[in-house]
């Protein structure tokens, strides 16, 4: 007696992977793996045109030295120390600058936010005073504060105080004006509905001026340095110029690139930590 095939009903023994689980993740990882890899090849192919084309153009290494050159300026042993010693007094100025910078920011804003005839008045000299050069004035600070470190400070507090100023406000007059008036009815005090929903609301706003707040702070720290101090990465990189050690001024520019990246991912990464709905 013949046997009679039949189709195979058994279910597959591979299971199907359901929406938003693991085909998701690996989805997202490939993305993510895309996007490195991306990233870092085009990062080779500028290396590569660094340490090539200037000598194939016949580029004077004083103009643009090639990326050895730059390395072994930047790894040179004698040259460790001040380079850590600079980036020690850059940073204190920027990260002085910063915490005040961003405390008075912070502070005028919510007091704006809640005073709208006052913010009325004052908004247009906040615009105002924000659309000075700073650098235009770093010379007057340095006349009214000295070379040393209060000088830097000053130029850094102003250009880290208006963009969170500016941001946070923005963040806080967009709540809406209903939840507001719920947490009122239900009992809340001005402090809480300050922090306990104006503030928390508005914090995208107040990390996306902070970021850009980041950034001015070190280009303020290194301007003011320019104009005139005692010690610095700005002051390093006058002094290599005056030389006509251009593989040290890069080598400086490669240290500050560094630095400011660092600044701007811990931002990022507390960002990350603190408006966890952004993920969602």
């Amino acid at each position: 007696m013949t046997a009679i095939d039949t189709p195979d009903t058994t279910p597959s023994s591979t299971p199907t992977p359901a929406p938003g689980g693991a085909g998701r993740t690996t989805a997202g990882w490939s993305a993510r793996t895309r996007r490195l890899v991306g990233t870092f090849s085009v990062l080779a192919v500028l290396l590569l045109a660094w340490q090539f084309l200037p000598q194939a153009l016949g580029t004077p290494s004083y103009v643009v030295p090639v990326l050895s050159d730059v390395l072994v300026a930047l790894t040179d042993p004698a040259a460790l120390p001040r380079y850590l010693e600079a980036a020690g007094a850059t940073m204190t100025e920027v990260g002085l600058g910063l915490a005040i910078g961003v405390g008075l920011g912070l502070a005028l804003a919510i007091t704006l936010a809640q005073l709208p005839t006052v913010y009325g008045i004052v908004f247009p000299y906040i615009v105002a005073i924000e659309s000075i050069p700073k650098v235009a004035i770093a010379p007057l600070f340095v006349i009214w504060f000295g070379f040393g470190l209060s000088s830097k400070v000053v130029v850094v507090v102003l250009l880290a105080f208006f963009p969170v100023l500016v941001n946070t406000i923005h963040g806080l007059r967009a709540v809406d004006r209903d939840q507001v008036d719920l947490f009122r009815v239900n009992g809340a005090t001005p402090m809480q509905v300050r922090l306990r929903l104006l503030v928390p609301s508005a914090l995208p706003q107040i990390f996306s001026g902070l970021e850009l707040a980041v950034a001015a702070s070190m280009i303020g720290a290194i301007v003011a340095e320019f104009v005139g101090a005692q010690k610095g990465l700005g002051v390093m990189i006058l002094q290599a110029q005056g030389r006509m050690e251009t593989p040290a001024v890069f080598a400086l520019l490669i240290i500050l690139s560094a630095l400011g990246i660092g600044l701007n991912v811990a931002v990022r990464v507390v960002r990350r930590l603190v408006v966890t709905w952004e993920r969602a």
